[in-house]
Order: C-alpha cells, then structure tokens, then sequence
C-alpha cells in the first residue's frame, strides 16, 4: 500500500472512530477534527480549524484546560483525564489530553479526545440510587426512621450555615472536591452517597467549639487547639443517632487521622483509616488552604498543590493525592 492509500485510510478511521478526536499543532491550533467531536461538543469544524483549541471551551473554564495544556507542553509524554458536565447539553464527557512527540521527544502536537459518558454514568446514579435505597431498608430502624434521618440532617447543615458562613462555604467545597475524587476511580460508586453526606457534614462538631476559638485571628494556644481537635468525636456524637446501619459518623470521626497514623483521634494508620476518611481529609486541607481564614490569606493555588504532594505519604494517602493532583492539574476540579 503506497504513503496516498495509508493516509487516506488513516483519516478514515479517524474520522469513523466513535470517540471524539481534535488533533493540534505545537501551539493549539486546530488542525483536525472528526465527526464525533462536533456532534459531543455541539461545534463546526469549518468554524474551528485553524483555531485555538481553547476556542471549543467557555471562558469560565477556558484557564482550567489552559493549565492542562502548559502540562502537556511541558511534558509532551504525559496525558490527563478531564471530567466535563455540560449542563447546558445535558451531556457528561470525559476529555483525555495526550501530547504528541516525534522520536526525539519533541513536542508536535496535542490529541484531545473525547468520550460521551452520559448514559453509562446515568445508570451508574441509577445504580448507586438503588444501593442506597436497598442498604436503608435492611435495616428495621433506619427504614422506619429514614425520613427523619433526613430532615435532620437538613437541620443541621442549616445550622453550620447559619452560625458560620466560611464554614457553610468550606464544607460546600470539600463535598464537591471529595465527589469528584471518588467518581474519578470508581464512578459513581456504592459510596458516593456516603461521601456526599459525610463531607458536608464534617465539620459539624464544630457547633460545640466556642465561637472565640473558632474565629481568632490569631495563634492558638495548645488548650484552645485541643478543643479544636475534640470537633471530630462531637461530630460523630451527634451523628450516631441518626445514622443507624450507615457509616457517615465513623467517616466523619476519622477525616482528621494521617496516613502515617500521626493525626486525630484514634492514630489511625494507612487504610485502617476508612477511605472516605482519607479522601476527605485531601479535599478539606486543599480546601482550608486556598481559603481566607481569619488568622490569613489564602495561599495560591500552587502552593497547595505542592504541600498535598508533599506529604502525600505522610499526611495523606498517597494514590488518592496523586488522583487529587491528576484533576488539579487538568483543572476538573
């Protein structure tokens, strides 16, 4: 087969493959784009070829896949996933970056496919849905007791809000940050539900910390970071009751334990430590540091991403930092 048959054969598979294919040169530029891509990503490719391959993304998220990008650039070996909900769309893909090198490692390019992921993660919810539903109704007392565990919980969410709203916003932001995760491994998993409600919640311990020592601006003395640190177990107290045959109140007690069992409040080591527990404690340290506290600023973000890699090992587990890393650095999260 002569080169003119090869590459008439290699643009026709490109251009049937049911995955969506965007192939750019060294600087984003648009040199190819196949059927499938335009119809996942609702484009032209008249309308974008020769143009940058920031052009397919709005410009809320456009400095996100810029940051994937500069990765790639930097390191044209490497690939990274991102998850996209296209609300608008009603449509949920995943983009896998993967740079382009010649044999000398150059970079030459950057292949951006993308796959439409809406249906298996519709009965993945649907999945998780049933799980959750069959794990309440094993159990007599949470069947019978399952409104009211709800609108408890309710309640007290309204409560954090109300008494603190940095804490209402943090515990948003660590729910957020710990879904993603989870979903980015396992999808929607028999423990998404588990870890929604468990992240939003766990800092509710601090209802029984003192509004002075909550809010100093200033440096806690060892007394007062001990009544900090008792937040955990209040959490779980409260918890407990309401939470007959789940494991939300055992997360929560231990999403402050470190991988090298040096944390709170049991010293807990490696996967002793429940995994949601280990997630969370990644999404609420990100988060607390690229916060505004009131004793200072919050740091950039780059900055928190080098201390989460830092002590991954120590602090943190190490896999779930590096999945952490993986969506920072192609901007999913």
């Amino acid at each position: 087969m002569d080169e003119i048959d090869l590459r008439s054969l290699t643009d026709a598979l490109l251009e049937q493959l049911p995955i969506g294919i965007i192939l750019t040169d060294p600087e984003g530029k648009m040199v190819f784009i196949n059927q499938t891509a335009e119809q996942v990503r609702h484009v032209h490719r008249d309308k974008l070829l020769g143009r940058n391959v920031l052009d397919c993304h709005n410009a809320k998220s456009q400095p996100n896949v810029m940051r994937a990008i500069d990765n790639i650039r930097a390191q044209p070996q490497t690939r990274y996933k991102r998850m996209v909900d296209d609300a608008r769309n009603e449509r949920y893909y995943i983009n896998t970056y993967a740079g382009l090198s010649d044999q000398a490692g150059t970079s030459i390019g950057m292949a951006v496919l993308t796959e439409d992921v809406t249906e298996k993660r519709k009965l993945e919810m649907e999945r998780a849905t049933s799980y959750q539903m069959m794990e309440e109704t094993t159990h007599s007392l949470r069947q019978k007791y399952h409104e009211l565990l709800l609108t408890s919980l309710e309640t007290i969410a309204k409560l954090l809000e109300a008494r603190d709203q940095y804490t209402c916003d943090h515990s948003r932001n660590v729910c957020d940050y710990a879904l993603k995760m989870y979903e980015f491994r396992y999808g929607v998993g028999n423990e998404y539900y588990a870890i929604k409600t468990a992240a939003t919640l766990h800092d509710i311990g601090k209802v029984g910390i003192p509004d002075a020592i909550l809010h100093k601006s200033g440096r806690l003395t060892d007394e007062e970071y001990k009544q900090i640190m008792r937040h955990s177990m209040i959490g779980e107290s409260i918890l407990r009751p309401l939470d007959v045959g789940s494991s939300i109140s055992h997360i929560v007690r231990h999403h402050h334990e470190r991988y090298d069992g040096k944390g709170y409040p049991d010293g807990l080591k490696g996967e002793a430590i429940p995994q949601a527990s280990r997630i969370i404690a990644i999404a609420d340290a990100y988060d607390a540091m690229s916060s505004s506290r009131p004793y200072r600023k919050a740091l950039p973000v780059n900055t928190c991403l080098t201390e989460i890699d830092a002590n991954a090992g120590t602090q943190f587990d190490p896999e779930w930092a590096q999945v952490f890393l993986e969506l920072a650095k192609t901007g999913s999260l």
